[in-house]
């Protein structure tokens, strides 16, 4: 291991024990190996089992370049006599044995130096053909000289009581009670989590506490829990979202790479649907500076079932790529980044960690997500972000952000008139009066971000409610059940083409009522090639609570488009000075002075 540097232990191999995690195992193992425990695992006589899984197999890639590490040690106990391979594989390449081993006790499957392009390793264990063997503590060892980390975990929640319960409970398990010094939960919701809350200390004597303070969205709520972390006797915050279910090997495994990692950096982890647990929704998030938005890092990923894309064979999970910024479901941050840089700008939600991602990488502490590190979240996809409220902050905070980072993102504007173009088309007046909203207020200046972080969303609302854009239960619809006729989207140049033209063509008429009612619209069926043929219509939200009525009006599209245009161009005009005034004021906003004050 070398004189000046000590055994870690980087990861364990666990297994499943209920829960979300009992419905993906795959992420775990592949064969025939009965589950007998957290780190026990039966392989049957005769038969082979593969680690070359999400959870299990070791990111040595992200080692080597976040922590240098050239060497790793897999230690494993076996009762049985059984073969035990090390692999290694490249993000392009086949897989190559390491090493090697028969027998049973203790075993060593030492890497040897490694080769720089290794991006995985994994352990392929079989049993001898007259009995089964017992797996059991297996962990993957490196040589470092690891700091002190000392977790804080923050929760931000707002009437999720009985989601933010499990969480909490979740954090005390006993493979927890070293790795976590302090649980703060800040409560922003109406409904209060205090009569629910565990007992504190929990059962892995890891204590919890309550602040409770009026609801400033995600950025208030975290912000919080990081000026918590930066008065305290920790060196980490670990943000963690309230509606997740966790993997706690995930926590440790944050915890020890940030005890060996260069230069600080933040830490986060990937995030696999809670809806189908086998599927990966988020491996990285990369910003495209042009358009000011995020993209994953391997978009062929996107939805990817891993029970069926093998380690072996998908070069997309082999490839780290660099990222911007990790969500806020689940990120570990030094506290010397809070101390440097501050906390979040007043952003209410969206973007916060977008923005911080980028702020912090100016301050030197870059961001790893960590591969085999991840947690189970509802998607984005399953919301609706464009249509309610939240369209004010996915725009304004699109823009502020590209104003304190990039001097002309010269595809910003365009790109996002295209979209209220694209709202028009889809009867969404009220998403487009909201982001023209939005688009005043950035004119407003910095301040603004202040002045509306109370009262924002109910603002928001109202902008709706007045447009008639707002989410209506389903005892008020008139629409007749299976009045919605089904389209397919149009597909290739020339049916886009034509699907465009008739859309066009239909807008440019006056819009005509049934005596029927409106039409019923499947969520997955509103887009502009469907709703932009339609003069009335219920379209069904994304959580299947509800419904928004959307009607054509010519006279209301043109105008909205029309200020739209306007205030795109008094931005671009202003970009200069704007830009410096956001650069210069983003400092104060996220600052201890200013969020003490709230």
């Amino acid at each position: 291991m070398g004189a000046e540097t000590t055994p870690v232990v980087a990861q364990r191999l666990v297994f499943p024990q209920g829960g979300v995690a009992a419905d993906a195992t795959a992420l775990y193992l592949r064969g025939e190996g009965r589950i007998l425990g957290r780190d026990e695992l039966r392989i049957p006589a005769g038969r082979t089992v593969s680690f070359a899984t999400y959870f299990n197999a070791f990111p040595v890639g992200i080692w080597s370049s976040a922590a240098g590490v050239d060497r790793v040690t897999l230690r494993l106990g076996s009762e049985g006599e059984g073969t035990h391979r090390l692999f290694g594989i490249a993000a392009e390449g086949a897989p190559r044995l390491l090493a090697e081993a028969r027998g049973k006790g203790e075993i060593d499957l030492d890497s040897g130096p490694l080769a720089d392009d290794l991006t995985w390793l994994w352990l392929e264990s079989r049993a001898g053909d007259d009995a089964a063997i017992r797996l059991h503590a297996a962990r993957w060892i490196v040589p470092a000289r690891p700091r002190s980390v000392r977790i804080l975990v923050a929760i931000t929640t707002m009437n999720r009581v009985d989601d933010c319960v499990e969480v909490i409970e979740a954090l005390g398990g006993a493979e927890l009670a070293d790795a976590l010094e302090e649980i703060v939960v800040v409560d922003q919701g109406s409904d209060p989590l205090s009569p629910r809350l565990p007992a504190s200390p929990l059962p892995n004597g890891v204590p919890v506490r309550l602040i409770e303070q009026e609801n400033l969205g995600g950025s208030g709520g975290f912000s919080r829990g990081m000026l918590e972390a930066s008065a305290a006797d920790v060196t980490h915050v670990l943000l963690l979202d309230d509606d997740v279910r966790l993997e706690p090997e995930s926590i440790r495994r944050l915890q020890t790479l940030a005890s060996t990692a260069h230069d600080e950096p933040l830490l986060g982890a990937q995030m696999l649907s809670l809806r189908e647990p086998t599927v990966l929704h988020s491996m990285g998030e990369q910003m495209d500076r042009r358009a000011m938005w995020w993209h994953g890092t391997e978009p062929g990923l996107s939805a990817a079932d891993l029970a069926t894309r093998p380690l072996e064979s998908t070069p997309e999970l082999r490839r780290f790529r660099p990222v911007d910024f990790n969500g806020w479901w689940m990120c570990l941050i030094p506290v010397a980044a809070v101390r440097k840089i501050g906390a979040s700008l007043p952003l209410f939600i969206k973007w916060d960690d977008a923005e911080y991602g980028l702020r912090a990488a100016q301050a030197g502490h870059r961001t790893v997500t960590v591969p085999g590190a991840a947690l189970w979240h509802i998607p984005w996809t399953s919301k609706d972000d464009g249509l309610d409220w939240q369209a004010y902050y996915q725009l304004r905070n699109r823009v502020v952000t590209a104003l304190v980072h990039e001097r002309r993102p010269r595809r910003l504007l365009p790109i996002t008139w295209v979209q209220d173009v694209n709202h028009v088309l889809c009867l969404q007046y009220g998403s487009v009066r909201l982001r023209n909203t939005a688009l005043e207020d950035v004119l407003r200046g910095p301040d603004h971000l202040r002045a509306t972080l109370r009262g924002g969303r109910s603002r928001a609302q109202q902008v709706l409610a007045d447009a008639g854009q707002e989410l209506r239960p389903e005892a008020t619809s008139r629409a007749m059940r299976g009045t919605g006729s089904v389209a397919r989207a149009p597909q290739g140049p020339r049916a886009l083409a034509g699907r465009l033209l008739r859309v066009l063509g239909h807008q440019l008429r006056a819009a005509k009522t049934s005596a029927a009612g409106p039409e019923q619209v499947a969520r997955d069926q509103g887009k502009w090639w469907r709703l932009g043929l339609a003069d009335e219509v219920e379209l069904r939200s994304a959580t299947g609570q509800g419904f928004f009525v959307l009607r054509r009006s010519r006279r209301r599209a043109l105008a909205l488009l029309m200020r739209s245009v306007w205030l795109r161009f008094r931005i671009r005009i202003a970009w200069p000075v704007l830009a410096a005034r956001y650069r210069d004021g983003a400092p104060e906003q996220a600052g201890r002075a200013k969020w003490g004050g709230l």
